[in-house]
């Protein structure tokens, strides 16, 4: 196994920092080009957003219902009962459906052109700096670690660099690629606040209730598991018992 081999100290001006500041444009340039063409959310109709809203209000009830008194808890829980049951808050009335073709939904054919959009900006770029990196850099060690590693992690560090002899704590530049492709995250959420995250997020909040589409749940089934989740709960309030246990605290 060989330990040691001299490396040249320009090789972090030429190839180490070159790769990776390469790799960070790109990625900010990635994220700006998909949050601009990304379409905005569309507003969901009045009676879309009031059922979505009255369904929020009827969970935060159920998972917060122990900071109420057990008046306010009884009233609540009988109000929540009450409308869930009942077709009050529904967009559409039971019964009153239609049967929805999944191919000629807008919303699912946005969907759908969104994640081809976000492959393709994922996929070229990507393609472009790895082409790169082959192409000026291969079979080229640009760095050694200064922690040991195990002989697990050689082929992993040292792609592209057919040595079996050399010691794993040595990393080729096609590695070093890859390492930067899946440790660069912190770095874009430092530099720009990673919006592509944030629309993530806002995205899998919008689809948390996403309930009458193709293959998911009827609302009006969604409201009565709902209120049979509520029917069952016993007021437990965190307050029951705070002076005393104050008290037996100290």
């Amino acid at each position: 196994m060989i330990d040691e081999i001299t490396l040249d100290p320009q090789l972090k001006y030429w190839m180490l920092l070159p790769i990776t500041v390469a790799m960070v444009l790109v990625g900010l340039l990635r994220s700006n080009v998909t949050y601009l063409i990304t379409p905005r959310p569309k507003l969901d109709p009045v009676k879309n957003a009031r059922e979505k809203s009255f369904l929020k209000r009827a969970l935060a009830f159920r998972q917060n219902y122990n900071v109420l008194s057990a008046s306010e808890f009884e009233a609540r829980k009988t109000y929540f009962i009450e409308k869930l049951k009942s077709d009050e808050f529904l967009a559409k009335k039971q019964g009153t459906e239609e049967i929805s073709n999944p191919l000629a939904d807008a919303s699912m054919n946005d969907a759908m052109m969104n994640m081809g959009k976000g492959n393709l900006m994922n996929f070229v770029p990507q393609t472009l700096i790895m082409a790169w990196v082959n192409y000026f850099f291969a079979g080229s060690v640009v760095m050694k670690l200064p922690f040991p590693l195990t002989e697990g992690f050689k082929s992993m560090l040292q792609n592209g660099v057919n040595t079996p002899d050399l010691s794993v704590r040595y990393v080729s530049a096609i590695s070093w690629y890859f390492v930067n492709l899946l440790g660069l995250r912190p770095v874009y959420a430092l530099l720009m606040n990673d919006p592509a995250s944030a629309q993530e997020l806002v995205n899998q909040q919008q689809q948390q209730f996403n309930f009458g589409g193709p293959g998911g749940p009827k609302p009006h089934q969604v409201f009565q598991a709902e209120s049979e989740s509520i029917q069952i709960l016993e007021h437990e309030s965190v307050f029951s018992g705070v002076v005393e246990r104050v008290l037996n605290s100290y």
